[in-house]
């Protein structure tokens, strides 16, 4: 009963809440309250200053420092000469000025604070002169980030006021007095001013964050992007501009902080307009957008590196085409499109042009008139409050379409309720207890009696009510094949699929025995050996797999060869072999059909596989169907054919892999042979769980290990891994194995690799790689500075051996010093057997340095919880989803996902098997930060990244290396 109170509850409240956002009475309070907003911003913005009155403005000369004078005493005297002017404008001359102040004493009785008014002042020095001619030199303080004061209280007999300053781009400078009380009242003005505006900047950014997180939008990323480059222009205009999220800034870092500023609102405007006007990027614009975000990253690059004169020389002609362009695209897109977000936009962009309007008639007629109300402040508030409003416009468009889409549905729906009667399907509706609702007549002529109940068991209320359950969440679907055995004992196949939303179940059944009958006879066909009718080795394989599927089992594999066969076929001929293999697998069931599975392996031999549990009992009729062999000769066509047979007993221990189980049978009956050869007759060959075991092991390390020992030429080689983002960063790769053929040429190694893995080596082998790749790094650390990261991949054999765990760590402390160039790549992590002691390991490395890659992401083990558990700091997508990524929308689609999630995670992401230009395009706008892949190079000598400065240095052809550095300095979509 509760349940159903809160249930009602919660659809009155939401029926409220839409019924509030529809009403037209709401969007006129949001307007009132959107022009309160604005007034109280105007008035808290306002430049007017009741004490500004009160000041007194000190004319002063200036003079260039272009030469060092003799003496102090010779820059007063003839500053005393100069002419003199109330405003300093330095026009981008970077060149100390001197500045020369003479005061009256009278004023100075009651103005006794002396401040100096610029933005851009950023060295200074100051004396005061006496009437006797004396320096003292003034303590100079800060006071609102644009002014630089000194208190002149008790020197009366000031004369003047002598100064060095030294400016950073276009710079202007006024003297003024004001008493101590008007002076700290102005004081107070401007830090409220600028507490207010920090105050609704920091607050939309902040709602604008949560609104990105919830949404998950690229669109209030930008709009919060935008939001701070406008807040640090506003610090820069009104001289706050020294300190970021509390940290003051030197003088280099102040000039790039400004230029960074304005580079970052250039370039955030051109995203934001990027993102708003989604069908403008698909029209004639699309290059003049391009070309924007070329000059956006071209502002970005020069504000790190160009001087401050430079950049703005750049800066200020290219922001006057960008705001013409900007302003006629979005005027066309209003009038094609009739949009009102273009509106609003455009609203923004005309504030914001007002304000710097007005920002250059009171530098340039030096009248402040329309700063009190046009000043950078007000108008950044302004310029944000219509950007959200047509943020707002945008998503109010984008949710109108939505309900236009679902009113399209619901109409769709609809139409297929017309035709739902007519289906020739049997289709059906049942509710969440599973009681049947709606069905058509092919529903009703085949499975409901005349009484109008199911006739069979899995249309029953109750299995339909599980499978609703089981479906968990609306949206999801189920397919299920369901034998059913009639009445004559036939059996028929019926296919239920179903799907479910909130309040029902939808399903569809249809008769395909026919169809099955098939299937099963090509799965039969597939699994079986057409002449005997055993299985082959594909069914078992598959026989022995669904066994281990069960758990881990012991075996007994009882194998058979007829001898000399081949001079039987040359006797008798084909036809006559064929029936003697036939009439022996029949023998050969007869006796061991019903203790396991038999199947054909080889055109001669024969394996049957037997369950620990009936191995005493089916030894015993194994003997048995021998000694009928030996006694009793085949009658095939009138002929008796006698063959002599071969017979391996093989005792395998507890196994859970196929493979093998299979190796360890083909090991034997090889020895098998290779014994009744040497000793010249057949025999019964027995081989226990040790020996078996000795045999495949022998095998492995003999043709693959070569006696235990490395083959030789082994050899390590890096693979060049290229950053997208930051192509000028220092270098990465990947240590690789390969093999130095006596040519000098690079080849695989992955036999090497193979045998470790099957053989248990893997620890071996990485530990080798691992010692290998820091001894290189030790000795070549003078050579290898550019190098930052070097990856080498961990399997998850070692992994879970944890003496390689403990040897690693040792190995790792000696070598500390290349530590933090260390990145350990692990492989098939859903392998790992203690996944608590890796976490652990990890740990430990990573407080050396060490940083952790996850490889194969999207393939194989790796899944999306070990990127979490194991706070991976790199995560490598498999190539086999990147080479098909420009082919295939699932590719395309998994890629996406998995650099958000990496992006999320603040984790960096490695593109593999990257091997031409457009899959190096496509994973760059996709937002991946490095790729790895022949296209860039493969596995070279590692003494080629000594004293290397780019991957693209190790091309041959500079042509190709130039369209990648192309695409990689490209701005992705």
């Amino acid at each position: 009963m509760k349940f159903m109170q809160a249930v009602l509850v919660n659809r009155k409240f939401f029926r409220f809440i839409q019924s509030l956002q529809n009403a037209p009475w709401v969007q006129m309070l949001s307007v009132v309250l959107l022009i309160c907003f604005i007034a109280v911003s105007i008035v808290n913005l306002s430049l007017f200053d009741e004490h500004a009155e009160r000041e007194v403005r000190v004319q002063f000369s200036s003079m260039d420092n272009d030469q060092t004078p003799d003496s102090i005493f010779t820059v007063l005297e003839q500053m005393k000469g100069e002419p003199r002017a109330e405003i300093l404008r330095t026009h981008l001359d970077e060149t100390p000025f001197w500045i020369y102040a003479s005061l009256n004493a009278a004023v100075l009785n009651h103005h006794n604070q002396m401040y100096f008014e610029s933005r851009h002042l950023v060295q200074s020095i100051c004396w005061r002169e006496s009437t006797v001619g004396e320096l003292e030199q003034l303590v100079l303080r800060t006071n609102q980030g644009r002014l630089l004061s000194t208190s002149l209280l008790g020197k009366a007999d000031t004369q003047g006021v002598l100064c060095q300053f030294s400016f950073v781009g276009p710079a202007t400078l006024q003297i003024g007095l004001q008493s101590q009380a008007d002076f700290n009242a102005s004081s107070l003005d401007f830090e409220r001013r600028q507490g207010f505006l920090e105050g609704v900047l920091y607050l939309m950014i902040g709602f604008v964050a949560l609104a990105a997180i919830m949404t998950r939008s690229s669109l209030f990323v930008s709009y919060g992007f935008w939001l701070f480059a406008s807040l640090r222009l506003v610090a820069l205009s009104e001289g706050w501009d020294h300190t970021l999220f509390g940290i003051e800034l030197g003088i280099e870092t102040l000039s790039h902080a400004r230029m960074t500023a304005l580079a970052m609102y250039f370039a955030s405007t051109v995203l934001m307009m990027w993102h708003l006007f989604e069908n403008v990027r698909r029209e004639s614009w699309v290059g003049v957008l391009r070309a924007l975000q070329g000059a956006s990253i071209l502002f970005m690059l020069l504000a790190l590196v160009a001087p401050y004169r430079t950049f703005l020389e750049l800066f200020w002609p290219m922001s006057l085409v960008a705001v013409s362009v900007v302003a006629w695209v979005v005027i066309q897109y209003f009038l094609e499109k009739r949009d009102r977000v273009a509106i609003y936009y455009l609203a923004a962009m005309l504030i914001t042009l007002t304000g710097a309007v007005a920002e250059v008639l009171a530098a340039w007629f030096e009248h402040t008139l329309l700063l009190q109300y046009f000043n950078s402040a007000s108008v950044t508030v302004f310029a944000s409050v219509m950007t959200a409003v047509a943020l707002a416009e945008y998503f109010r468009k984008a949710q109108l379409q939505q309900q236009l889409a679902a009113r399209e549905i619901e109409q769709a729906h609809e139409r297929l309720e017309s035709v739902f009667d007519i289906a020739p399907s049997a289709m059906f509706t049942s509710s969440v207890s599973g009681e049947l609702l709606k069905y058509n007549k092919r529903f009703v002529d085949v499975f409901l009696n005349r009484e109008g109940k199911p006739v069979f068991d899995f249309l029953q209320a109750q299995r339909l009510q599980t499978l609703f359950n089981l479906l968990e969440t609306p949206g999801k679907s189920s397919r299920r094949e369901l034998p059913i055995v009639m009445g004559d004992g036939q059996t028929r196949w019926f296919e239920l699929v179903v799907n479910r939303d909130d309040r029902e179940l939808v399903g569809v059944v249809s008769d395909f025995t026919a169809r099955k009958d098939k299937e099963l006879a090509l799965q039969h066909q597939a699994t079986h050996d057409e002449l005997t009718g055993a299985l082959n080795r594909r069914g078992l394989q598959h026989s022995i797999h669904n066994r281990l599927i069960k758990g881990a089992g012991t075996f007994t594999v009882f194998c058979t060869e007829i001898q000399q066969f081949s001079r039987i076929v040359s006797a008798y001929g084909l036809a006559v072999s064929d029936q003697l293999l036939q009439a022996f697998q029949i023998e050969l069931h007869k006796y061991l059909g019903s203790y396991g599975e038999v199947a054909r392996l080889h055109v001669d031999q024969f394996v049957v596989l037997i369950h620990q549990a009936d191995a005493l009992r089916a030894e015993d009729e194994f003997n048995a169907f021998l000694e009928k062999i030996e006694a009793t000769p085949f009658q095939l066509d009138g002929r008796a054919i006698q063959p002599t047979v071969l017979a391996t007993l093989v005792f395998q221990g507890v196994i859970d892999n196929v493979l093998d189980v299979m190796e360890t049978v083909e090991v034997s009956m090889r020895e098998s042979s290779a014994k009744t050869k040497r000793s010249g007759q057949a025999e019964r060959i027995v081989y226990e769980q040790n020996q078996t075991r000795r045999l495949l092991e022998q095998s492995r390390t003999i043709r693959r290990l070569g006696d235990q020992k490395l083959p030789q030429g082994l050899t390590l080689a890096w693979q060049p891994i290229l950053a997208l983002e930051q192509p000028d960063m220092p270098l990465y790769a990947e240590a690789l194995l390969r093999i130095k053929g006596e040519d000098g040429q690079l080849s695989s190694a992955g036999f090497l690799l193979e045998a470790c893995e099957r053989g248990g080596h893997t620890a071996f082998l990485d530990n080798w790689v691992l010692s290998q790749s820091l001894d290189f790094l030790s000795e070549n650390s003078e050579a290898l500075k550019k190098l930052s990261v070097l990856s080498i991949n961990v399997s998850p054999g070692s992994l879970n051996d944890e003496v390689f765990l403990q040897d690693t760590l040792a190995l790792i402390l000696v070598h500390q010093a290349q530590a933090s160039k260390l990145c350990l790549e692990i492989t098939e992590v859903g392998s790992v057997i203690n996944l608590p002691a890796v976490q652990t390991f990890i740990e430990q490395v990573r407080t050396l340095g060490v940083r952790i890659a996850l490889d194969d992401f999207g393939a194989g083990y790796s899944n999306f919880r070990y990127a979490i558990d194991l706070h991976a700091d790199v995560i490598k997508i498999d190539g086999s989803i990147i080479k098909n990524i420009c082919h295939s929308t699932e590719s395309h689609a998994v890629t996406t996902a998995i650099v958000g999630l990496a992006h999320d995670l603040g984790c960096k992401c490695v593109a593999e098997w990257v091997e031409d230009l457009h899959t190096l395009r496509e994973v760059k706008e996709l937002g991946v930060d490095y790729v790895q892949g022949y296209l860039i190079s493969p596995a070279v000598e590692c003494t080629r990244f000594l004293n290397l400065q780019s991957p693209l240095d190790l091309m041959q052809d500079q042509d190709r290396a130039m369209m990648i550095q192309d695409i990689v300095d490209a701005l992705p979509c």
